[in-house]
């Protein structure tokens, strides 16, 4: 199979690139060329801004594509772009989307069917991208499906937390300062690790007949937030500490960290992977998220000795800050 990945660096992509390329796939990269990840010896790079349409073009030219899947469409513009520059020219197209379309949940667990009412930006965007492949699947145009991941990850990515770019949490479990979760830490979450991710879009690769127009949940581990930072300490041979604030004190304390919290995680995430099981088999949950945590250990570049060093002060500064106020 001949496969294009707009990305292929990124938190997924990685190990998609990889796994394809495992296989014997045929596989070729579309990024800036910004991100110093290592690919596979054989898989073609090509060097473009999705940005442009011109880069888009010059990646095509004249092939056409079994499978072409993106990664970096975050708005309809995009999604109209790849439309008409892979419209005859690939055989399959897969829209990496999102379970923020869905906004706050209103009933469990969370099908496919579900409602699609988006309450921050980001959802709405990737819900109006979504919306216009599979527009273009219905009427023929582009052979498009859309996977709709949560909170996927993979060894360098940042340690759980309730806040976008947090690298304290290893320091606060070992320096044994209480972590911050939202409300009562019970509503729960999906945590999915990169390796698994890749089974389930490769799977999906292998259908598309059967996936050509349909949207997939493709979530991981289901944990209550509790659960999540106990399973991280467990990765540190520790016990976690922690302290619990509304999700709108939180949001009104760290503005500028929050929006993941504004956007789903202050709901309960409860998702099925029902339908994508049924396509896909083979794709299940194998790295838990203490599995995870203890990957993230052995590739870390900090020197053991120097694990215990603050990486964020002000952060560490302003969380602490935040414990010391009494619930409200």
């Amino acid at each position: 199979m001949t496969v294009l990945i707009i990305g292929g660096t990124g938190e997924i992509s990685t190990s998609l690139t990889h796994r394809l390329h495992s296989e014997g796939h045929e596989v070729t990269i579309l990024n800036r060329g910004r991100r110093s990840v290592a690919v596979p010896a054989g898989v073609g790079v090509l060097h473009g801004d999705r940005e442009k349409r011109a880069d888009l073009e010059a990646a095509v030219s004249d092939r056409f594509f079994d499978a072409v899947i993106d990664f970096v469409c975050f708005t309809a513009e995009h999604a109209q772009t790849d439309i008409e520059v892979f419209s005859g020219r690939c055989g399959h197209f897969i829209y990496i989307s999102t379970v923020w379309v869905y906004g706050a949940p209103q009933r469990f667990p969370v099908t496919e069917d579900h409602p699609c009412e988006p309450v921050e930006e980001y959802g709405r965007n990737k819900l109006a991208a979504e919306e216009l492949f599979l527009g273009a699947a219905a009427d023929g145009r582009l052979p498009a499906t859309a996977l709709r991941f949560h909170a996927t990850y993979n060894d360098y990515s940042p340690w759980p937390s309730v806040l976008a770019n947090d690298s304290t949490i290893p320091y606060r479990l070992r320096a044994g300062k209480p972590i911050l979760v939202h409300d009562r830490g019970a509503l729960p979450t999906h945590f999915l690790h990169a390796d698994d991710a890749a089974v389930a879009v490769t799977g999906v690769l292998q259908h598309p007949e059967l996936s050509t127009g349909e949207a997939y949940n493709v979530v991981g581990e289901s944990l209550a937030w509790n659960a999540v930072f106990r399973s991280a300490a467990r990765a540190l041979d520790l016990e976690a500490r922690l302290f619990y604030r509304p999700a709108e004190k939180i949001i009104a304390a760290f503005p500028e960290r929050t929006w993941p919290l504004k956007g789903v995680h202050q709901y309960a995430m409860a998702f099925t992977n029902a339908k994508v099981q049924s396509l896909v088999p083979d794709f299940e949950v194998t790295i838990t998220t203490e599995e995870g945590c203890r990957r993230r250990l052995e590739v870390s570049a900090i020197p053991r000795d120097a694990r215990l060093e603050d990486p964020d002060p002000d952060l560490t500064a302003r969380i602490d800050a935040l414990q010391i106020e009494s619930w409200q």
